[in-house]
């Protein structure tokens, strides 16, 4: 087992593996504590930082109340973290802390404290200057307690009161130095409690909440109080304004004049924060609306009076006043349902079902008399669907006013540096008494009787005009629409700022990792020079080199315009990206569908952005590559007068390697990122060859389809019989190759016919003499062939005189002449006998493998007849013989070209090569690729290009297919070629099952069918396929005969045995001879002694039986031999069985073709009287369905040969229609 993955081991924290990750946690934490926690560290509120020991950092942080104690563990290279304060650890206060820690390198840290003689105050922070006593104390050690403090100020204060000190005086003396000290132990935060203890109750602030720091923002960590006396001036200024005397103790060593003034400063930032506040309006968004009640009542509205209030009214009638609703509407209305408002006006609706979802807890009895709550109404004057029902306070409809208010500023008549802003109206007139309506999502108010948008609630508080250097304040209430008076107003000078996108993409750190897109917005500006960066929720921030330069006395202040950079940062989430704090970069991965997302991304993006892009992402921004198609023919490489005529896309861009363009083209049209060249896509439509050049492909039965839809160039070997036709489409491309291919067309076919051989003793019918010129032509040039006649057509004897025209072309160059003809087995004896019929003067011999030995006991002879078991098994010794010609009849057996048979046959060694079979394409178009891999090697090209090529799918390809092949391939059906063959008739007999039978079918039926249900998929079909499959055979089987599935039911009847015996003995009677065929062997036998019980006469062959050709002697010389029994696979082709007129499929086959070729048997050459063929079927069962199926795919028979291959053929439709 191999072991868990761990980080590698980081000894100490300091170590900088250890800070880099501490960074890489920080990026886990949320974004809002990683934020806070960076303006805590930049504001200085870490006050410690330092490691005691290798595995922890301590630190201390000082929060809004109080100093927090921060502790950061490292456990085996991963970190983690604690805090004292409310949430426990992965806080602003830890992130502090830990940016700390990486700022120092790993150094321990602590905030020094400034000398306080020498402090000055600074512009960023409110600093109090340390208030001088009136006198100097007595010079002495420090004070270290309070007794020491009492002792020490004592005589000081007595001397300035001209008096001695009471106890009780001198007691509170020491109250306030126990006071301070409790102040410094609270991490210089005093609280109401403190003051209550130590008995300075009467100075707590008046506005002071529990439990609440005293005072805040008064002081921070660098300047507050040092000493007693300095906080006692905060007291006493306190104590001012709550208008109570100061304590005559401490009047001498009172002033609080410098308190005042820092007071002055806090409460203009105060004012400052509250106008910040108010102007950033929430995001979140309203509640949605759901469905509510069909209001009973006719009518329904709701209105606003001038207060500002809205009340819901209803009225009976037209001609009724509006009323508040009575307590049952109220009720029925907390009760309503969804579908309750169908039927209600839309505007109706929306005002109920706005009512139904705000009102979350319920409608008190009788509340709707009254003004609805502030939260409901709210809701309801920002449904825009329900505005038609609202009404003003004087009765007319509600209507938002086009043009909004706006804040106003005007210079305060008490305070010239105060500005009193007030709502106003876009006439200019005062709007300060507009009332808030709706606060969320718009923002409404109304005013002088209409209602209007408008900005934020405006503070009460005066904006101080210190607010007019606060860029980001004045920003978002230039949005509002403020207005300044003009002296102010010249002082601003708009600059809008320029959104820069820059985007780049970050490699994978390892193997197992996905790129990174990474993206930064920057918002520019030329005059003056600087630059801003969208940094999420920390907002805009000025760049650290790119800041504005310092507001000289006389400058205008510089009003920054982020409309436009704002409209692309709104698009940011949209793309879900996702911002680095620790690098201040967006990132987001840039997965499969990243092209896809950017470009729907982009697209949303305002026109005329500025885009700075790294190279790999380039081609996002440039037109696609385009591809043209071309064809060209150079001479084969092998084989005189053949050709490689290549189809394939041409790339515009000479730049890419021809691995980026195969990249490219295996796409298909879609993006792909290259290796060196980012991402790219080629654009494929338009690429298609030009009307001429893909007519001409259409008539060497070639399409440019497969090439656009792979991407890849194909090749395909042609000849120049072939190409000479289309001579004219090569002429602009390669003149002297059109011509070259003319003259060497014309060389060819001016070639004599051969006369018909002189040993030949057959006569030949006019088709089966243009067969072998056919054969003679091919041969002639060094080509093979295929002879694809309907059976029955005489295809072996115009073999045989095929094969005498080569033996006189042999003999005359004296040399010797041997053939290999191999066939099924049951055909052998035909083609000897057939041989010394037509071909005396071949001498012909059947193979007779070797006992024991590598020679065979075959004599040397000139036609070797040899069976395709024997051709697999002796493959190695029929490899070594040089033939002069190898005829393979019956080729169905070399279909599967991955076969044993098809991969010996397609080497052996021939000069020629012939194909004899009645159905060429069986199963798929790939039939034929395997029958011409074997005759004429490489014309179809690889397997892999040609199911590209010709797809079964396809419903041109086989037209096309057999234009590609014409030259080499000769088929006629019988109606062409023998117009006098007697016709042959075909019909169905449907036979009822038995009752037995039935019930033993249908329980089958429900077994197969209960393993089918819930297969949905073909990967869940394959877990049961073979269990289905099992169950299909054993339906078939009882459908025959019970006795098949079970030797049990032996005594069960059968109903088609009963109509096949009835049929038989009318037969008989009749004279007739009739072949029986059936695929299963063990139905013959139970048929035959039926037949021999019924005294009809019968011969019987299957694929044991040894001598074949003595069984068709017999049943063609003998008359009382009525019946044939014969199995399907053994007998289905081959023989010559003429003497009879009548064939009976006891059951039917999966492929037609393989039943057609049974029947063909009988109806062949020879025969003289019509064939009738009978299929018998049994009704409702799966042997209907197996001929309907069987019918839809006759066009191609598409079916199977053998058993074993069901598995493979038949998918989850197809057993579905079969068995449900």
């Amino acid at each position: 087992m191999c072991a868990k993955s761990r980080p590698p081991a980081v000894r100490s924290v300091r170590t900088p593996e250890a800070l880099a990750a501490l960074g890489e946690w920080l990026d886990t934490l949320a974004p809002t504590s990683r934020s806070r926690g960076r303006i805590y560290q930049e504001e200085g509120r870490v006050l410690s930082v330092r490691a005691d020991a290798d595995h922890f950092v301590e630190a201390e942080v000082e929060g809004q109340a109080d100093a927090y104690l921060v502790t950061l563990f490292l456990t085996r290279g991963r970190w983690s973290s604690s805090c004292s304060c409310p949430l426990g650890g992965n806080c602003k206060h830890v992130v502090a802390a830990s940016l700390m820690w990486i700022a120092n390198e790993g150094a321990d840290y602590e905030v020094p404290e400034p000398p306080r003689d020498k402090a000055s105050p600074s512009p960023a922070k409110d600093v109090i200057p340390p208030p001088l006593p009136a006198v100097v104390p007595p010079a002495g050690s420090p004070v270290r307690n309070h007794l020491s403090f009492r002792k020490q100020w004592t005589p000081v204060l007595a001397e300035k009161l001209g008096r001695p000190l009471t106890d009780a005086e001198g007691r509170q003396l020491g109250q306030l130095s126990a006071l301070f000290t409790d102040f410094a132990q609270s991490h210089h935060t005093l609280y109401d409690t403190m003051l209550r203890r130590h008995g300075f109750a009467d100075a707590i602030p008046a506005d002071a909440v529990a439990w609440t720091p005293l005072f805040s923002g008064w002081w921070n960590r660098d300047n507050a109080p040092a000493d007693p006396w300095e906080l006692w001036q905060f007291l006493a200024y306190s104590l001012e304004i709550k208008r109570l005397p100061v304590p005559e103790l401490f009047g001498p060593l009172t002033d609080t004049s410098r308190v005042r003034a820092v007071r002055a400063t806090v409460v203009a930032r105060q004012q400052l924060q509250t106008w910040q506040q108010a102007l950033t309006v929430s995001a979140e968004p309203a509640p949605a609306a759901e469905e509510g009640w069909r209001a009973a009542a006719g009518n329904l509205r709701a209105r606003l009076d001038r207060e500002g209030r809205l009340f819901i009214e209803q009225r009976a009638a037209p001609d009724k006043p509006w009323k508040p609703p009575q307590q049952k509407w109220t009720v029925a209305l907390d009760g309503a349902r969804p579908a309750d408002f169908a039927s209600l006006p839309p505007a109706e609706s929306a005002l109920l079902l706005t009512l139904r979802l705000t009102n979350r807890h319920g409608f008190r009895a009788g509340n709707l008399k009254h003004a609805l709550d502030p939260e409901v109404a709210e809701a309801v004057l920002t449904t825009r669907a329900a505005h038609p029902v609202i009404v003003l306070p004087n009765g007319d409809p509600f209507v938002i006013e086009p043009e909004p208010l706006v804040p106003e500023a005007v210079v305060s008549a008490t305070d010239p540096d105060q500005l009193e802003v007030k709502l106003a109206a876009p006439d200019g007139s005062s709007a300060a008494g507009a009332r808030l309506i709706a606060g969320r999502p718009a923002l409404l108010y109304l005013h002088a009787g209409r209602v209007w948008r408008g900005p934020p609630p405006l503070p009460a508080t005066p904006l101080p005009t210190l607010a007019l250097g606060d860029t980001r304040l004045m920003t978002r209430l230039r949005a509002t629409g403020l207005r300044l008076p003009a002296a102010l107003a010249l002082k601003f000078r708009c600059v809008p700022l320029r959104p820069l996108l820059r985007l780049a993409l970050a490699e994978p750190e390892n193997d197992f990792s996905t790129p990174q897109f990474h993206a930064q917005l920057f918002a520019r500006a030329d005059e003056p020079r600087c630059e801003q960066q969208w940094r999420g929720q920390g907002g805009w921030q000025w760049s650290k080199a790119a800041a504005p330069p310092p507001r000289g006395p006389d400058d205008p202040i510089i009003e920054f315009n982020l409309d436009d950079a704002n409209a692309v940062a709104a698009r940011f989430a949209d793309f879900r990206l996702t911002w680095n704090e620790w690098t201040g970069i967006w990132t987001r991965p840039a997965t499969k569908t990243f092209p896809e997302d950017f470009l729907a991304w982009h697209a949303t993006l305002p026109p005329g952005l500025d885009i700075e892009t790294a190279p790999e992402l380039a081609g996002f921004f440039v037109a696609p590559l385009r591809a043209t198609m071309d064809f060209s023919a150079q001479p084969a490489a092998e084989g005189h007068d053949w050709f490689d005529l290549t189809v394939a896309l041409r790339v515009e861009d000479t730049t890419l390697s021809a691995e980026e363009v195969a990249l490219l083209l295996k796409a298909r049209g879609k993006w792909v990122r290259l290796p060196k060249g980012g991402w790219r896509r080629l654009e494929l439509a338009g690429a298609a060859l030009d009307e001429k050049a893909t007519a001409a492909l259409d008539r060497l039965g070639l399409t440019a389809g497969d090439v656009l839809a792979s991407g890849k160039s194909a090749t395909h070997r042609l000849h120049a019989l072939q190409l000479a036709g289309e001579a004219a489409a090569f002429e602009s491309r390669d003149s002297r190759l059109a011509a070259a291919l003319r003259q060497r067309a014309a060389d060819l076919t001016a070639l004599p016919q051969p006369p018909l051989p002189a040993g030949l003793t057959a006569t030949l019918r006019p088709y089966q003499a243009e067969g072998f010129q056919f054969l003679a032509h091919l041969s002639a040039r060094n080509f093979g062939g295929v002879l694809a006649d309907d059976m029955g057509l005489g295809k072996t004897v115009q073999a045989l005189a095929w094969l005498l025209h080569l033996a006189a072309a042999a003999g005359a160059a004296r040399k010797d002449f041997r053939v290999l003809v191999v066939c099924p087995k049951s055909v052998t004896h035909g083609w000897l006998s057939e041989t010394a019929r037509f071909a005396p003067s071949l001498t012909a011999a059947a193979f007779i493998p070797a006992p024991g030995g590598d020679q065979p006991a075959t004599p040397v002879t000139q036609l070797l007849v040899a069976n395709y078991t024997q051709l697999r098994l002796n493959a190695a010794w029929f490899q070594t013989v040089a033939w002069d010609a190898v005829i393979l009849d019956e080729a169905q057996f070399i279909k599967n070209p991955s076969s044993q048979m098809a991969v010996a046959a397609r080497a052996l060694n021939a000069r020629h090569r012939l194909i004899l079979t009645g159905t060429p394409i069986e199963n798929r178009l790939t039939d034929l690729w395997s029958l011409f891999a074997f005759a004429q090697p490489g014309l179809l090209g690889a397997q892999a290009a040609f199911r590209r090529q010709y797809d079964d799918k396809d419903p041109a390809a086989l037209a096309r297919l057999h234009r590609r092949v014409r030259h080499f391939l000769l088929r006629r059906t019988k109606a062409q070629a023998a117009p006098d063959l007697p016709p042959r008739t075909e019909d169905e007999i449907v036979v009822e099952l038995e009752p037995g039978q039935r019930k033993l079918y249908d329980a089958e039926l429900k077994r197969a069918r209960a393993q089918l249900l819930g297969i949905q998929t073909s990967r869940a079909l394959d877990r049961v396929r073979f269990n289905i499959l099992a169950s299909l055979l054993r339906l078939r089987q009882i459908c025959c005969h019970p006795a098949l599935v079970d030797a049990a039911h032996a005594d069960l009847p059968s109903a088609k045995l009963e109509a096949l015996l009835e049929r038989l003995e009318e037969l008989q009677e009749e004279g007739h001879q009739v072949l029986v065929f059936s695929q299963f062997v063990g139905m013959l036998e139970i048929i035959r002694p039926r037949l021999a019980a019924a005294g009809i006469g019968h011969l019987m062959l299957t694929g044991a039986t040894e001598d074949r050709a003595a069984l068709v002697d017999e049943f063609q010389r003998d008359r009382t031999k009525t019946v044939f029994l014969l199995s399907l696979k053994a007998a289905g082709f081959g023989l010559n069985l003429t003497a009879a007129s009548y064939a009976i499929l006891y059951d039917p086959w999966w492929n037609p073709a393989v039943e057609a070729q049974a029947i063909d048997r009988t109806h062949r050459i020879g025969q003289t009287r019509p064939v009738i063929a009978y299929r018998l079927l049994a009704a409702d069962t799966v042997e209907q369905k197996i001929r309907a199926l069987q019918s839809e795919k006759a066009a191609l028979a598409a079916a199977v040969v053998q058993e074993e291959s069901l598995a493979t053929v038949m998918d989850l439709e197809s057993l579905r229609r079969i068995l449900i």
